[in-house]
């Protein structure tokens, strides 16, 4: 069901303003007729912003299929001698599920490769890890940390609680990002798990590649 109250009213308005304009453009009126538009405006902005939310609703409804079968339909249609224009409508819908697949199975290994890095760098504790990553201006950098030294420099549950709250919206906006302590600095850092290329720790290095000893 959609909820007006959740949904970004900001981009309603936008939306609506666009409308607005269109119209003006459309009818060849004065910028001066503008605001008496809006309202006409601002109830097809939400319309179409309904129809938008229970196009979504329907598409989360629809089975989830891995890319490799998807590839399969769309290699069985194109080796049929003839489409005609229902095949080549479902082909593109094939299509467009296949790229969407992609990315979505894209996104699940890079979800489970970060969280895997993440446990394996919360497992050494007190012990020291070096991690190699890409900093944002494309330059590598080596750290060298120690995952259980960083809880004696936080606050906690004594931390206020906008403070707690700010820490939970950084880890939710950026779950990516792992704070750590950085034992040469002796300063809490943040490194992205999503270009972290190396971990050394207990004597292994573990790389994109594998393990090596």
């Amino acid at each position: 069901m959609f909820n007006t109250a959740t949904y970004n009213r900001s981009k309603v308005f936008t939306f609506a303003w666009t409308i607005a304009r269109q119209e003006l453009w459309f009818r060849r009126l004065p910028s001066s007729e503008l605001r008496q538009l809006f309202p006409d405006a601002l109830r097809k902005a939400w319309a179409e912003m309904k129809h938008r939310a229970a196009l979504t609703i329907d598409c989360r409804k629809q089975p989830v299929r891995p890319s490799s079968a998807i590839w399969a339909d769309i290699q069985n249609l194109e080796n049929r001698a003839t489409l005609g224009h229902e095949g080549l409508n479902q082909l593109a819908e094939l299509q467009r599920a296949y790229h969407a697949a992609c990315e979505r199975e894209a996104e699940e290994r890079a979800r489970a490769e970060m969280e895997a890095k993440r446990k394996m760098i919360a497992a050494a504790r007190g012990r020291f890890v070096s991690v190699t990553f890409t900093k944002k201006d494309g330059s590598e950098r080596q750290m060298r940390i120690q995952p259980a030294t960083l809880k004696h420099h936080l606050r906690g549950d004594t931390a206020s609680e906008s403070a707690r709250k700010a820490a939970q919206t950084r880890a939710e906006r950026h779950p990516n990002l792992m704070p750590v302590w950085d034992t040469e600095a002796r300063a809490p850092r943040s490194v992205n798990l999503a270009t972290i290329s190396r971990i050394a720790v207990d004597g292994k290095i573990h790389t994109n590649g594998g393990i090596q000893q």
